[in-house]
């Protein structure tokens, strides 16, 4: 369904990312990974198609529209280059509902989180959460806090697009079973650090904080009287 509704033949490989349009998110670095990708396995032109799904944000400042105005322009550029029947890029640029999210999710092949700087990025968690039939790769930036614990996805430095290019050939050409082991660790992981686990640890840190002030106090009220 997501494959026609984007008029791509049944049999075309899809990678996508979930975004808004924002400068942190390396969205511009992602695309000239796919024109990495198709520059150096043009065999790929005509079956690979990457799918930006990108909502709009701030647009009232300049900076923002900016951005936005960048990535359509390198969209129709890497397109130009790389003709065949469907477009490599397709840039969307509005809101995607989580239905919508995780119906995209589930059709990838691959997905890409290229985050410049990044706290921690649910959407590789997400996508991950998705795949419940432990198929598909997350090619992800160092530069994000999931890759601390998602270490089974694909590193990459996003501002390196040859080596992006190449993480998304080893993703699109690996073998269902090492899918599988990856996808099934992954998905281990996003299970057990959940909301709860998280929310658990920063009571024990405080406690722990707590503590340490506690024993401080009572070493410096010693040393005072001695």
């Amino acid at each position: 369904d997501v494959r026609a509704r984007l008029g791509l033949p049944e049999d075309a490989l899809l990678g996508v990312g979930i975004e808004r349009f924002d400068y942190t998110k390396g969205i511009l670095d992602r695309m000239h990974g796919v024109d990495a990708l198709l520059t150096a396995h043009p065999e790929l032109v005509g079956r690979f198609c990457f799918m930006q799904a990108a909502a709009p944000t701030r647009s009232k400042l300049a900076n923002y529209q900016s951005l936005q105005e960048e990535a359509e322009a390198l969209a129709r550029e890497i397109n130009e280059r790389h003709g065949g029947p469907f477009e490599a890029i397709r840039l969307v640029a509005r809101h995607h509902d989580p239905e919508e999210v995780f119906e995209l999710f589930r059709a990838a092949e691959l997905c890409i989180v290229s985050s410049l700087h990044d706290g921690m990025n649910l959407v590789a968690k997400e996508f991950v959460a998705a795949r419940d039939d432990e198929q598909g790769v997350l090619i992800l930036s160092a530069f994000a806090g999931a890759s601390r614990e998602l270490g089974e996805a694909l590193i990459v430095n996003p501002y390196d697009a040859y080596a992006m290019g190449e993480a998304l050939y080893w993703a699109l050409t690996m073998e269902e079973g090492e899918q599988r082991e990856r996808m099934r660790v992954m998905r281990e992981q996003v299970e057990a650090r959940n909301v709860y686990r998280w929310a658990g640890q920063m009571l024990l840190d405080a406690a722990r904080l707590r503590k340490k002030q506690r024993i401080m106090r009572l070493i410096d009220k010693e040393r005072g009287r001695g």
